[in-house]
């Protein structure tokens, strides 16, 4: 572990801080279920315990209780400013704010999540890497986060990466006892040194296993974050539709039509995956599938279960070509019909984007 430098101690504290208030407003975001699945996982992190070990209920139940209360004492509140190097920056002035820090080994993330909820977080710096005009950031340890523990992140020319965030979301997802997906891990997930249900046994005694598991599959979330960042396809209606119809099922749909753009597209996760014939990881991405994806790319399903029996990729990448064919045309139609019905009232143009959009989908 980094040795933080005592500067930094204060600015720490400053970012817990605005992560418990970030907390507070991303909360009302989640379903109950949805909240205290992120709250178990927050638990374990601040408690320092592995992403397989199972907290007391009662332990996080008294937890969860004392949170409550902060968030109720804490409400109204403002962002504290980042005190750094003698100077106090914006806290969602990350660029600045990591200029100070990467060189002590550190980065900050900030920026907008679900609901377009405040998220902020704090890690030892693992790596940094450059990719043309962008920036990524790999983070080990986190100092600092809130509820949202997003794994990879993209904030304009910056990507983040955490790593820890992704071992407690990863072990939880493959943990599930309800498996959902579970017929693309029986197909494609096991690592070769040992069965998947070997390392869920004993995680402990396959540690260099788990590790490159979960080494693999942020470098796969790295390239959902480089797709997104060439796709230009939803540049004009995107915030539109932010704008107009946030926390709404539109927004919904098209935060996951802009997702599943970026998995198929030329710099995306599923070009990646095929490249490297990596199919643990490739079954990993449709078993914890959100759930637009069958409904946007219905084409990956049949073809990953006739690679998985017959080895052959070329199914798989004319499956990804006519997935983002299709999904690039419709967000052609979808940036022509809001230039065309600019004029249109917010209700009207609401009810013809879903009939257009939506209703096909049974949404």
């Amino acid at each position: 572990m980094l040795l933080i430098n005592p500067m930094f101690r204060d600015l720490i504290r400053q970012v817990e801080a605005n992560c418990e208030l970030a907390s507070c407003r991303q909360a009302g975001s989640f379903s109950l279920c949805g909240l205290l699945m992120r709250l178990r996982l927050l638990y374990k992190w601040k408690h320092g315990l592995p992403p397989w070990r199972e907290p007391e209920p009662g332990d996080v139940l008294g937890w969860i209780a004392d949170q409550e209360t902060a968030w109720e004492e804490r409400e109204g509140e403002s962002w504290q400013e980042l005190g750094v190097n003698g100077l106090w920056l914006d806290p969602f002035d990350a660029i600045k704010v990591n200029s100070f820090l990467t060189p002590g080994g550190l980065a900050y993330g900030a920026g907008l999540c679900r609901g377009l909820a405040p998220t902020f977080f704090l890690g030892e710096l693992a790596e940094v890497r450059r990719e043309g005009d962008l920036t990524i950031l790999v983070l080990d340890t986190e100092l600092a986060r809130d509820l949202d523990g997003t794994p990879a992140m993209r904030q304009g020319e910056l990507i983040y990466a955490r790593r820890q965030s992704l071992a407690y979301y990863l072990w939880d997802r493959l943990a599930d006892p309800s498996r959902q997906g579970r017929r693309f891990l029986r197909a494609g997930c096991s690592p070769p040194e040992v069965p998947l249900s070997g390392l869920l046994k004993d995680p402990e005694g396959h540690q260099e296993v788990w590790e490159r598991l979960v080494s693999g599959e942020l470098e796969a979330l790295i390239h959902h974050e480089l797709g997104e960042a060439r796709e230009t396809s939803l540049a004009r209606a995107f915030p539109v539709i932010l704008e107009l119809f946030p926390q709404t099922l539109l927004e919904q749909w098209l935060r996951a039509l802009k997702d599943a753009l970026a998995e198929v597209n030329e710099a995306g996760r599923l070009t990646y995956l095929i490249a490297g014939r990596r199919l643990p990881s490739l079954a990993l991405m449709l078993a914890f599938q959100p759930g637009f994806y069958p409904l946007l790319l219905p084409e990956l399903e049949p073809a990953f279960m006739n690679l998985a029996s017959s080895g052959d990729w070329d199914i798989l990448e004319e499956a990804r070509q006519s997935a983002l064919t299709r999904l690039r045309r419709v967000a052609r139609e979808l940036t022509d019909l809001l230039e065309e019905h600019e004029n249109t009232t917010p209700e009207d143009l609401r009810n013809l984007l879903t009939s257009r959009f939506l209703t096909p989908l049974g949404l």
